[in-house]
């Protein structure tokens, strides 16, 4: 158990098990905390911290469990907290040129569509947000259905004009929601390090898809170099993410929920100069207006993050 009393942790957070193992085992220390813990303070007090890149970030500290080694938060936001700091939540382009993202989200597009025995001919995305990938896959092969999981009722307009051209399209909050069955492919970008239970919720859709369906998910990779070198300032320890994935770990998320890991690769993002500086500048607490120095270019970087493809079994 971890070097700190049940006393210290603050009575508005709740006590997790691991939520690919069900293991209450956890590291004595954590692996990442913040100088500012999460879990010693209280909900007024961390709410505020939810959205935005930070020098000092607070975040819940980050544990290893001990039976399946996943790294993750044991202490963390209830449903209904985490409901609430997501119904203000803008688009995830965090203020970067929106064909500049594109960009980043075409190469998953056009890497999900590449792999052997894919088939988009009915299509769900879970958490789309405005439908970048979305709009890169339909513009590959025309799906029959597209169903998109996403609560967000802020970004809808934009996202269903993102599939303008397929008939048939649907947007629900919740997977038993979901009219269409039998989907062929589904994806989710940086979504399962989000969700209070990856297991439980990737195997319902399990339920929900044919005979060999795709599964095809980008994470942050907690095994990173770029984590190792950036400690806890690497910007996915942060309060959205309750857990962190490494390729092995994500290989025991897909076997407990239903799914086959076929394959996993390090994946490549887009950004403009200015604002990549702009953004490095402020995690490290350096004046901004250092990105003033560098041309505004679009360049590639790869960020610690993967890709990957699973099929049902």
């Amino acid at each position: 158990m971890p070097n700190k009393s049940s006393s210290q942790i603050h009575a508005d957070w709740e006590r997790r098990s691991c939520p690919i193992c069900g293991s209450m085992a956890i590291s004595t220390a954590p692996e990442s905390k913040a100088r500012m813990q999460a879990e010693l303070m209280s909900w007024v007090e961390v709410k505020d911290f939810f959205i935005g890149l930070r020098n000092d970030q607070v975040f819940f500290s980050y544990y290893r469990c001990q039976d399946c080694e996943l790294l993750y938060c044991p202490w963390y936001f209830s449903k209904d907290q985490i409901a609430l700091l997501y119904a203000a939540m803008p688009d995830n382009t965090m203020g970067e040129d929106k064909s500049t993202v594109s960009r980043t989200q075409s190469a998953y597009a056009n890497w999900i569509m590449s792999r052997k025995n894919t088939s988009n001919k009915r299509y769900l995305e879970v958490g789309p947000d405005i439908g970048l990938v979305a709009n890169q896959i339909v513009k590959i092969n025309k799906p029959e259905f597209v169903s998109f999981l996403e609560p967000n009722r802020s970004v809808r307009a934009e996202l269903l004009e993102s599939v303008a051209v397929v008939e048939s399209k649907e947007v629900v909050d919740f997977i038993d929601e979901l009219v269409t069955k039998d989907f062929s492919l589904i994806v989710g970008v940086h979504v399962y390090d989000h969700l209070l239970d990856p297991v439980g919720d990737l195997a319902n859709l399990r339920t929900r898809v044919e005979v060999g369906a795709s599964l095809s998910i980008v994470v942050h990779n907690e095994s990173s170099l770029l984590r190792k070198f950036m400690g806890a300032k690497w910007p996915p320890f942060c309060l959205q993410h309750p857990q962190l994935f490494n390729p092995q770990t994500q290989k025991k998320l897909f076997a407990k929920s239903g799914w086959e890991l076929l394959e996993v690769k390090r994946s490549t993002n887009w950004y403009h100069m200015k604002y990549f500086v702009s953004m490095v500048a402020s995690i490290l607490g350096l004046s901004t207006s250092i990105s003033k120095l560098f041309p505004n270019i679009e360049f590639p970087i790869r960020l610690g993050n993967t890709i990957s493809m699973a099929k049902a079994i």
